[in-house]
């Protein structure tokens, strides 16, 4: 059973496109005080085939090789695969409606900010289709992203052994629509490259966008099957039964402060290590990212109820973020690239590729590590 819920680390479905600068100092000042751990009952663990069938199909997937040579996920159709069901349509229906206030409780606050999340996904779900647009796939991986930092963001009020199990289920459902979202990025890496600087890809362009075409068709299916809206539902009625069950003696405000506090204090961490170092370190700015990315979607859920004006930290993280979502592009087409080399064309070319990947990531890594060394 170990493996049916475990994943590797390189399934990571992080990642942003987006370009742009940080000041220095961008990870100060979020907030306030202490919280009071709860108690429930531990539930049976759920969604086994589930999870089992992404984890598997991502680790081990079922190829072929067409007489072309390259790699195709299946020989089935694409279609629109993605069924409607009640709990699909209710949650969609929900997305962005309402808003905290200083009156909600700490768990009419969840299942405000859970329903809409949840509802984000699912019409980014209902959007899947062989033409799917890449920002449709990037948006779902960010919704069930942000889903996870909820659940974190609320940890101590639920069982923490069902928490972690639903948040595999949330990963696992980003790392379906990963590997698409790793092509769509290479490809524009590629293109970008072919028009303003000195080298020039068509040839290999055009395979990776057949590549792209057969892991939408994984993608599509494997999340149509899925059943994303009972998951989802699941999830959010779960975890509301289990904070009805626990009496919390916060009130939101203070709750939310020092859920904050805490994902800032792991951030800062994070950002000194980097700092203190002489050279950049993959791992340790991949580190930053995620911990930045917990603490800037921890302000936007509870901004209405904190103290002050998080709005100039909040542009400041994402401000750097942006920096490592670039670097993290890099690094995750240079393994990409790697990877497939034999399918891809030309040695040659691929190498060249790799090499022009390569020496981005180089200076990128560079960049960001002095942003965090003048910040700190």
């Amino acid at each position: 059973m170990w493996h049916w819920c475990r994943r590797r680390d390189w399934m990571d479905e992080e990642n942003f496109a987006s370009r742009s600068t940080s000041p220095a100092h961008w990870f100060r000042g979020a907030c306030v005080v202490g919280s009071k751990r709860g108690a429930s009952a531990p539930r049976r663990c759920r969604n086994w085939s589930f999870l089992y069938a992404v984890n598997r199909v991502a680790l081990f997937p079922s190829t072929s090789r067409s007489r072309k040579g390259r790699l195709t996920l299946s020989s089935h159709p694409v279609g629109a695969v993605i069924a409607e069901t009640p709990e699909s349509r209710a949650l969609a229906g929900h997305a962005g409606e309402g808003s905290l206030t200083s009156a909600s409780t700490v768990a009419d606050a969840f299942s405000l900010l859970a329903t809409s999340t949840a509802g984000e996904a699912m019409c980014r779900v209902r959007k899947l289709d062989a033409q799917a647009d890449p920002e449709v796939l990037h948006k779902l991986r960010v919704a069930l992203r942000r889903l996870r930092s909820l659940w974190w963001a609320y940890e101590p009020l639920l069982d923490r052994k069902e928490a972690k199990i639903q948040c595999r289920e949330f990963k696992a459902l980003a790392a379906a629509a990963g590997r698409t979202r790793d092509w769509d990025v290479l490809h524009d890496l590629l293109s970008t490259a072919n028009q303003s600087t000195k080298h020039s890809f068509p040839l290999l362009i055009q395979s990776v966008a057949e590549h792209r075409t057969d892991a939408l068709s994984f993608s599509v299916r494997t999340i149509g099957n899925a059943g994303v809206g009972r998951i989802l539902n699941h999830a959010v009625a779960g975890a509301r039964q289990q904070l009805d069950a626990v009496a919390v003696r916060h009130p939101l405000a203070t709750f939310a402060g020092q859920r904050a506090k805490l994902a800032e204090k792991a951030l800062s961490k994070r950002v000194k290590r980097v700092a203190s170092a002489s050279h950049a370190d993959y791992a340790s700015l991949h580190e930053v990212r995620i911990a930045g990315k917990k603490l800037r979607y921890v302000l936007e859920f509870f901004a209405p109820v904190l103290d002050g004006n998080h709005r100039p930290l909040i542009e400041r993280l994402t401000s750097v973020q942006n920096d490592l979502g670039v670097l993290n592009d890099l690094v995750t087409s240079e393994a990409l690239l790697r990877e497939y080399a034999s399918q891809l064309g030309e040695a040659e070319l691929v190498n060249e590729a790799v090499w022009y990947l390569h020496v981005q990531k180089v200076h990128r890594m560079n960049h960001v590590h002095q942003i965090l060394r003048a910040a700190e």
